[in-house]
């Protein structure tokens, strides 16, 4: 099996969790916000850039090139950044499904009441 023909596979199984877990949260009345995401992705994609390209510039770690697209930014490969992409759409997908529906329907209520009282408290 071929690196890109994995990393597809990868973030075609992320995408579909991460979709189901954005159903499941509509209905529970709390969608999954795309910014924490798209932040933790961008966070996930420099540092993969950077630890790929300094481990293999001083060559703690090899790729089996026969395998891989051949496309590279610097000297990572292209399919290293579907692990950081999968993992941003992966896991607050996972979360969501996780939750019990009891306990996100009290973080739901727990939260109103949060912020009102602590408006109260303010005094405004």
């Amino acid at each position: 099996m071929s690196y890109p023909t994995l990393a597809l596979g990868l973030v075609a199984v992320a995408a579909a969790v991460r979709l189901l877990a954005a159903v499941v949260a509509r209905r529970r009345g709390r969608p999954i916000g795309i910014a924490p995401t798209a932040v933790a992705l961008a966070v996930l994609l420099v540092m993969t850039a950077v630890v790929d390209n300094v481990m293999l510039a001083v060559g703690v770690d090899d790729f089996a090139r026969a395998h891989a697209s051949g496309l590279h930014l610097g000297r990572a490969p292209l399919e290293d950044f579907s692990y950081p992409l999968a993992t941003a759409l992966l896991l607050p997908g996972v979360w969501e499904l996780t939750r019990r529906r009891k306990h996100a329907e009290h973080d739901a209520g727990h939260d109103d009441v949060h912020h009102a009282g602590r408006g109260a408290s303010r005094g405004g």
